[in-house]
């Protein structure tokens, strides 16, 4: 009976080494599983400061963005208006240089006709001037 207790004691302690070995195991593997977890976790922090900075640095650009545009809009307005001030003037000068052509054409008219009137008053004079020996005898 003592040797069937020690045999079945020798069993048990068999058993309790085995189980001992497996839970080590297991110990082991969570320890393992752990790691890969904290180290995971540690490239997914870094992963998410470099993104927070890259999405920071990106708003930062779209504010610059933002910025330029708004200037660039502004020049654009002043480039505008200063065309319409330009069509502007530059109908007008077309208005004045049309009166100017119209003017310069009657100008013309009345220089011709004031050529033409000297030339018969000169023709007049010429034939007077013929005559007058005649009117002194």
């Amino acid at each position: 009976r003592l040797v069937n207790e020690l045999n079945h004691l020798k069993e048990k302690e068999c058993q309790n080494e085995k189980e001992k070995a497996e839970r080590e195991v297991v110990v082991r593997q969570l320890q393992q599983k752990r790691n890969d977890v904290l180290n995971k976790q540690s490239s997914t922090k870094a992963l998410l400061d470099a993104s927070s900075r890259h999405c920071v640095h990106l708003e930062n650009e779209m504010q610059d963005s933002r910025k330029k545009l708004d200037q660039i809009r502004s020049q654009f307005q002043e480039i505008q208006d200063q065309l319409t001030a330009t069509i502007r003037c530059t109908k007008k000068t077309e208005g004045h240089a049309h009166k100017l052509e119209v003017e310069n054409a009657m100008i013309r008219k009345t220089i011709k006709k004031q050529d033409d009137q000297i030339e018969r008053l000169e023709k007049i004079l010429q034939r007077s001037s013929l005559m007058l020996p005649v009117f002194r005898k």
